[in-house]
């Protein structure tokens, strides 16, 4: 169990940070025992081929010492040593998810977005049983030659994101109505199939952390006061 104090943020221009986030040796990511948006940083790091590990919040108060009350926090070794924290989990310059050109860039960071927000949605009400965000993730799918990819022929964030989203919903305690719905999309479960093949994302997913995770996961949106 991990304790935090990253309230405020560090307004001191220290080089040595610098070249920590230019130079990482390692990264930790600190998040619950639960696959949401902290998943996806996961996904990204694992199929990076980084050196990095996870680590739980001591208690669900803890994410009160984060600077907007709320994980994930990423923090970054540099091969100098100096260690700092950072609230966005995909911006890592080592984990190149996000296409070579910066309108595939944009495209991809679009898509990523648009999942984003579906899940984020979910928090409180169930969304992807809307047929206009559905429709929209499989015509963009379908434009790429039904790839399986969302831009050219590689791995991207927004693939991983989306793949994150739909294992998100099938580890609902009422998986069965959700997926029946995600189901219904050969795009989408195209997509989701060709993620979990990854070779370094079926490693990462076979593993004890990421069975905690999905049984975690359950658990907590079955009685989430239970956490609370």
């Amino acid at each position: 169990m991990a304790h935090i104090d990253a309230s405020h943020f560090s307004r001191d221009a220290s080089v040595e940070l610098s070249e920590a986030l230019a130079k990482p040796a390692s990264y930790r990511l600190l998040y619950f025992l639960v696959l949401s948006n902290g998943a996806t940083g996961c996904g990204l790091l694992a199929c990076g081929g980084v050196n990095w590990s996870h680590a739980v919040p001591a208690d669900w108060k803890t994410k009160n010492k984060s600077p907007f009350q709320m994980v994930p926090l990423l923090y970054v070794t540099g091969e100098n040593g100096k260690r700092r924290w950072s609230l966005n989990t995909t911006s890592p310059k080592s984990l190149v998810f996000w296409a070579r050109t910066s309108t595939k860039k944009s495209i991809v960071k679009s898509l990523h977005s648009s999942s984003a927000a579906v899940q984020n949605a979910f928090v409180v009400t169930v969304t992807w049983n809307t047929p206009e965000g559905k429709a929209a993730h499989e015509r963009h799918l379908i434009d790429n030659g039904n790839s399986s990819h969302y831009v050219g022929d590689k791995l991207s964030l927004a693939d991983i994101r989306t793949a994150n989203t739909i294992e998100y919903f099938a580890a609902q305690p009422e998986s069965a109505t959700l997926m029946a719905i995600v189901n219904k999309s050969a795009p989408l479960i195209k997509l989701r199939d060709t993620v979990a093949k990854h070779p370094k994302l079926v490693q990462w997913r076979s593993g004890v952390d990421y069975k905690g995770y999905f049984e975690g996961n359950r658990a907590f949106y079955a009685n989430p006061t239970a956490f609370m």
